[in-house]
């Protein structure tokens, strides 16, 4: 095996917190890996495709897996980032999380439009949480401080 066989692959992702009128955050519920019975919530979002932006990257994403047509500003900057590393199907990935905000109606009917073949191994559903009943939960969650990062940034609106 050679030693760029042994590099994981390095990606950017954009990802969204979507935060409705009642304050409830939308939520992905995922396998960590295919077939794996844990389990963790995250916000929706995905890799960067080349001549994407982060914030372009990020709407298409949220776009093919809850239907949401969101909008941002094009000079949007992201409110936090996080390195990762995880290992799905097999590949070792370090992952740069690029998160921003964007604020929706409640009731917005959530409908996804294009899971990857490998979403459709991993996906498990999705949920709108409040904060209050995510910060008691003890579900794992990425980031884990979701909802300190969210708090923060309602109180400098």
């Amino acid at each position: 095996m050679t030693a760029a066989a042994d590099q994981p692959v390095a990606r950017q992702a954009g990802r969204i917190f979507v935060l409705d009128d009642e304050r409830r955050v939308l939520l992905m519920h995922e396998r960590r890996d295919i077939g794996s019975d844990r389990t963790h919530w995250i916000t929706p979002g995905g890799g960067v495709e080349p001549g994407e932006s982060l914030a372009e990257a990020a709407l298409r994403e949220v776009y093919e897996e809850t239907g949401l047509r969101l909008e941002l500003d094009a000079a949007a900057e992201p409110m936090y980032q996080e390195r990762v590393r995880f290992s799905i199907a097999g590949r070792d990935i370090d992952q740069t999380n690029f998160y921003f905000l964007v604020r929706v109606p409640s009731g917005l009917p959530v409908q996804p439009m294009g899971h990857t073949d490998l979403e459709q191994l991993v996906v498990l559903g999705h949920r709108w949480w409040s904060l209050a009943e995510l910060a008691a939960s003890d579900v794992v969650r990425e980031p884990v401080t979701m909802v300190e990062l969210i708090e923060r940034a309602l109180a400098v609106r």
